[in-house]
């Protein structure tokens, strides 16, 4: 099987079976990826343990492509430390920057949940009495053509 055959298989799956989709009651962080353009937006849970993600879920108010997106992004961050799911976060952030700009949108969104979770992770470990963290996206998913 081709590997553009392979990847194909993967979306599809992911498409008809969203990994980690739902809220976690007792999360430890939460981080909200918004488009204020169309307000389309992605929640992202995080239940934490010694530095390491024990289990991640999201939320997303948007197209097919940003379920599909949440689901592969937070199942390659499950199980890992937050500073590797930082850095997947970012490598998954540089290598959209071809595609096509709506999916660049929906990804942003997935990405900007998980780090502004982290955000929120950070100031509630400082004290800070908040709900969650909100990061907005700089594409807009809504060309004009």
């Amino acid at each position: 099987m081709s590997d553009l055959q392979s990847l194909k298989d993967e979306y599809l799956d992911h498409m008809m079976n969203p990994r980690n989709y739902g809220k976690i009651e007792d999360y430890d962080a939460k981080g909200i990826g918004k488009n204020p353009q169309n307000n389309e937006m992605v929640e992202m849970y995080l239940k934490v343990d010694d530095n390491t993600i024990k289990d991640v879920k999201f939320m997303a108010i948007g197209c097919m492509s940003t379920i599909v997106t949440g689901s592969i992004f937070t199942d390659m961050i499950k199980g890992e430390s937050i500073a590797e799911a930082q850095s997947v976060a970012e490598e998954f952030m540089q290598k959209i920057e071809d595609a096509p700009q709506s999916q660049r949108a929906c990804a942003q969104m997935v990405a900007k949940s998980f780090l502004a979770a982290v955000v929120n992770l950070d100031r509630r470990a400082a004290g800070k009495k908040e709900d969650s963290y909100t990061l907005i996206i700089s594409e807009d998913c809504n060309i004009d053509e």
